[in-house]
């Protein structure tokens, strides 16, 4: 069984004027969360539960990463896409090299919070959210 580093993800984004956009030396911390929904339908006097099969998918991408005010970088990426309609993203858990699995779909930025202490690099947390479509899991070419 294969065994994954974490060290080399990789995460484009396309910016509010739909150019992609590498964020991955920024982040410190993604983390994708995929689920379906199973809709109950138990009946009153069964003694089991009962669920129906393939119930609503969602997903979710959040992450950490270093405060970067520069051009072109994290808070001129996510700052355009707080308001907008929808985004598209691909994240690499192995990077972006040819036949590296690679997960992408349109999404809705909800979240971009800054933090900044003292002694500590300034820092920010986006979430970015199922907005249309499915997750598609594929390969980098």
């Amino acid at each position: 069984m294969a065994r994954v580093t974490a060290k080399n993800a990789s995460l484009y984004v396309h910016d509010n004027t739909g150019a992609s956009q590498s964020v991955s030396g920024r982040f410190n911390n993604l983390t994708l969360t995929f689920s379906a929904e199973a809709p109950e339908v138990t009946s009153f006097g069964e003694g089991t539960r009962a669920r129906l099969p393939d119930g609503l998918m969602d997903f979710e991408l959040g992450g950490d990463c270093f405060y970067d005010a520069a051009a072109g970088n994290v808070d001129s990426i996510f700052f355009g896409l707080i308001a907008g309609s929808g985004t598209f993203f691909q994240f690499g858990p192995t990077g972006s090299t040819s036949a590296s699995v690679k997960y992408s779909g349109c999404v809705a930025l909800t979240e971009y919070a800054m933090a900044f202490g003292v002694a500590d690099a300034g820092t920010a947390t986006i979430t970015l959210v199922a907005r249309s479509g499915s997750l598609t899991r594929g390969t980098w070419a």
